[in-house]
């Protein structure tokens, strides 16, 4: 039996012989009882802030940043934290060098990334209408600038397949999508494809073949592995998390996901997609455990992977493809 799963069948998660990452969570405020709970359990966490707003919708960004950077102040530096940009004024006069700014004072805060979120591509437009995509040639200065500075992409961009079927039986995003409506591009005018936000994300990549990206949510080909596998091939600058998206592997052909785990391996970095409410911490720090705990059991004892594999996925790659995330 692997050590991994030796340790978790005693129970013995706190006897795992290495320091787990957790990288994508949104921890936006101080929070001592979480980060106390962390440390407790050998885990260590990145807290990504994204920009939300779309149309002339307020935008709290600048409280998100301010909240997460103190966190990880706070944190001792068990809290790490990206930090992020409103793209929404990309047409504007002076919009890369206002970003840049932006950027590099989160970086002297010690925000070690930069995160795009998916209104780019599926939310936010050109005063002509169409959509930004994610290489328009307004992002290209921002995105030289994070590699210049040596920081990591963090892209969530594109969605699941249901964001561009029809909200019927067949579905299984249906709920979703109808409580979030702004988020469901099938049948909405001027709308590029699921593939053609990807496509646009994959030429960034090619641009920028220093610059380390990683595409959260198994880079928006959760459903499909078989999608995802030819663009890690492609581009070696290119990462995965597995942010809120086990349920798809758990759920998939159990033999094609290991070995895609396997062949992959330092490729592939554990996050949660854990949301810090304003409810106590007490109690969100048992259900981010609860989650921690189960998906460990999923890699560690459902797909038995070796634990050379399981210390890279939750722990080697995070510190590989987001320099600074363990100081």
């Amino acid at each position: 039996m692997a050590p991994a799963a030796a340790a978790h069948e005693a129970g013995a998660f706190a006897a795992v012989p290495f320091e787990r990452i957790d990288a994508h969570t949104h921890i936006h405020r101080s929070a001592p009882g979480l980060t106390a709970a962390l440390e407790s359990a050998g885990w260590r966490a990145l807290s990504i802030c994204d920009s939300r707003a779309v149309g002339d919708q307020p935008s709290d960004l600048e409280a998100m940043i301010q909240g997460t950077a103190q966190a990880h102040r706070e944190s001792s530096r068990r809290l790490a934290w990206a930090t992020t940009f409103d793209a929404r004024d990309f047409e504007k006069p002076g919009f890369a060098d206002r970003v840049i700014a932006g950027l590099r004072q989160g970086f002297r805060d010690g925000a070690i990334g930069v995160k795009v979120w998916k209104n780019i591509g599926m939310g936010i437009r050109a005063k002509s209408g169409e959509y930004l995509l994610p290489d328009h040639a307004s992002l290209m200065p921002v995105y030289q600038a994070i590699q210049q500075a040596g920081k990591t992409l963090i892209t969530h961009l594109a969605e699941p397949d249901a964001a561009w079927l029809p909200l019927d039986s067949g579905n299984a995003g249906s709920g979703y999508y109808k409580r979030n409506p702004e988020w469901h591009m099938y049948g909405k005018p001027g709308a590029p494809s699921k593939e053609a936000i990807l496509a646009a994300r994959d030429r960034v990549l090619a641009r920028y073949p220093r610059l380390r990206v990683i595409g959260c949510h198994l880079g928006s080909n959760e459903e499909d592995l078989d999608r995802l596998a030819p663009r890690l091939d492609s581009f070696p600058n290119f990462a995965v998390d597995l942010a809120a998206r086990v349920r798809y592997l758990t759920r998939g052909d159990r033999d094609q996901v290991r070995q895609f785990l396997l062949k992959y391996q330092d490729r592939v970095i554990y996050g949660t997609d854990f949301t810090l409410g304003s409810g106590g911490d007490a109690r969100a720090a048992q259900s981010l455990q609860a989650t921690h705990d189960r998906e460990w059991d999923f890699f560690a004892t459902a797909l038995a992977l070796p634990e050379t594999v399981l210390r890279k996925i939750f722990h080697d790659n995070a510190v590989r493809w987001l320099p600074g995330i363990a100081a």
